[in-house]
C-alpha cells in the first residue's frame, strides 16, 4: 500500500509541475498581473480539478475517456479557450485588461476541459486500484495529493511568473513571449 501511495505522489509530482496550460498560464498571469492578484485564477483551476475529481470518482471519467468523439471534443474545446485566453492577454497593454481574463470563471473552466485532467486523473485511480480501501477513499486521497500538488506547482509558475516580471523592465514582452510558448505547447498537444 505505502509503495502505492509514493508512486502516485511521484507521479502527481510530475503531472502536476510539468509544463502545462494550467502552469504555463499561471506564469503568464504571474508575470503580467504578479502572483497575488492571479491566487484567484489559481482557485478557480483547484475548484475545476475537484470537479473533474469527483466526476471521475461518481464513474464519469470512464464515460468522457473511452467516448472517442466527448474526448477529442475536450481536447480542441480545452487548445480553443487556452488560445483564446493567451491571445486575449496577448494583445492586452493594461493590467486591467489582464486581470479580467485571470479570473476565477476562467481558472474553473481550464482542467474540466482538458483532457489531460481526465486521463491523468484516471490513470491516478487505476494506479492504486491494489489498495484494498474504498473508492470514495481512493478518490479523496488522489484529490488530496492531486490537489497539494497543483497548489505547490501552480503557485510557484505563478511566482516564477511574478519575479520574471519584476525582473525585465518590459513585463509586457517577458508575459508575450510565455503567452507564445503557451500557444505552441497548446498546438504540439493537438497535433501529437
Amino acid at each position: 500500500m505505502i509503495s502505492s501511495i509514493i508512486s502516485l505522489i511521484f507521479f502527481a509530482m510530475f503531472m502536476t509541475g510539468s509544463p502545462g496550460p494550467g502552469n504555463l498560464l499561471m506564469m503568464a498571469g504571474g508575470s503580467s498581473l504578479g502572483f497575488s492578484k492571479s491566487i484567484l485564477f489559481l482557485s478557480g483551476m483547484v475548484a475545476g480539478k475537484t470537479f473533474v475529481n469527483f466526476a471521475i470518482a461518481i464513474g464519469i471519467g470512464v464515460f468522457v475517456v473511452e467516448n472517442e468523439i466527448l474526448f477529442e471534443s475536450l481536447k480542441y474545446a480545452s487548445s480553443a479557450f487556452i488560445i483564446y485566453l493567451s491571445i486575449s492577454s496577448f494583445r492586452s497593454t493594461s493590467r486591467e485588461s489582464d486581470l479580467s481574463k485571470f479570473t476565477f470563471k476562467n481558472g474553473l473552466l481550464v482542467h474540466p476541459l482538458s483532457p489531460k485532467t481526465w486521463s491523468m486523473i484516471l490513470l491516478a485511480q487505476s494506479q492504486i486500484s491494489n489498495i484494498e480501501i474504498p473508492q470514495l477513499q481512493r478518490s479523496l486521497l488522489i484529490w488530496i495529493i492531486f490537489t497539494a500538488g497543483q497548489i505547490i506547482f501552480h503557485s510557484s509558475w505563478g511566482i516564477a511568473g511574478s519575479i520574471l516580471g519584476k525582473v525585465f523592465s518590459n513585463n509586457i514582452w517577458v508575459n508575450r513571449i510565455i503567452l507564445v510558448v503557451t500557444i505552441l505547447f497548446v498546438f504540439w498537444f493537438l497535433f501529437n
